[in-house]
């Protein structure tokens, strides 16, 4: 067997071993811009695919394209209704990296409640006694509302819940009570959620239904002290509301791993504000979390090749 895969972004090698392994030739474009994916891909079986985007217009020349494996669970960078057009499947990786973004947000609570960053630049610059001036919570008793109840936000709600003693509320549309621990509450608002919440944090994929779904009138509903965590997609958040609410101090602050535009600009407002900790979409980039996707992916495409049913894959609708 003998096929060849387009991979434009670096993966683990042993992703890259195993498609070897089993006979495939790695096509690494020397960038991920539309115009070079539009040259690429009319040559190859299969594309491992991380965040490059996968327009109509790509699809269009990808003459001999059989399957688009995501390197992570995500889909919105990929045009969906054009692959299905061109029987082109698509698959995921569901649960390779959902610890990984678990524990990325348990960092983000305990460093935006405790003051994390503000203390270490304020050390660093000889102000010692920031101690007494920064005072922060602890999690213990505090309320953690999830936004999305899939495997990222079932996951966060148990570490959260056993590990840390919080209170655990959940608004997910697509769930029914009797899937949900009985020591968790559910609502079916949620502006019930933002407002009982001291800890909101967001777990749903990026679609028409969900963009912007955190703007200037949610936030307005959050308590004073809350802390917002988005570790999902950067569309779901209106990041312009957002600075404007942080600016004016009407919530405690944020921790924003995805933008809306990726990358973001250099005066994105929320980079110049205090309360705000940013990172570049690395909640799924840990070691461990980055060999299983690539693993994972990899299975996926080898087993299109073969004939065979990948693990997971995505219905298209």
């Amino acid at each position: 067997m003998h096929f060849k895969v387009l991979i434009p972004q670096q993966i683990d090698s042993e992703g890259v071993k195993l498609l070897q392994k089993a006979g495939a030739t790695i096509i690494d474009p020397p960038s991920y811009d539309e115009e070079t994916l539009l040259t690429y891909v009319q040559d190859v079986d299969a594309i491992l695919a991380r965040t490059e985007r996968y327009s109509q217009k790509v699809l269009e020349n990808a003459y001999r394209l059989k399957i688009i494996a995501r390197h992570g669970i995500g889909v919105d960078n990929i045009d969906v209704k054009a692959a299905n057009e061109r029987g082109i499947l698509i698959t995921n990786a569901p649960t390779a990296n959902i610890n990984a973004v678990a524990e990325l947000v348990l960092g983000f609570m305990l460093s935006g409640m405790r003051n994390l960053l503000n203390a270490d630049k304020a050390v660093r610059c000889g102000d010692f006694e920031i101690r007494n001036r920064l005072f922060g919570y602890e999690l213990r008793g505090k309320t953690l509302g999830i936004i999305g109840f899939g495997n990222i936000g079932r996951l966060i709600a148990d570490k959260s819940n056993d590990g840390l003693g919080m209170n655990i509320l959940i608004y997910d549309p697509y769930i029914s009570r009797e899937n949900v621990p009985s020591n968790m509450e559910v609502t079916n608002k949620l502006e019930n959620l933002l407002s009982h919440s001291d800890v909101v944090t967001l777990h749903v994929p990026y679609s028409r239904d969900t963009h912007h779904l955190i703007n200037r009138k949610s936030i307005k509903l959050m308590k004073k002290d809350a802390l917002l965590i988005n570790a999902s997609r950067g569309g779901v958040v209106d990041e312009d509301a957002l600075a404007d609410v942080l600016r004016k101090n009407e919530i405690r602050g944020a921790c924003i791993d995805v933008f809306e535009n990726e990358p973001p600009v250099m005066e994105h407002p929320l980079f110049q504000l205090d309360n705000v900790i940013v990172t570049p979409h690395l909640g799924a980039l840990t070691f461990e979390a980055f060999k299983e996707m690539a693993l994972t992916t990899a299975g996926d495409i080898i087993a299109v090749m073969k004939g065979e049913t990948p693990v997971y894959p995505i219905v298209i609708k």
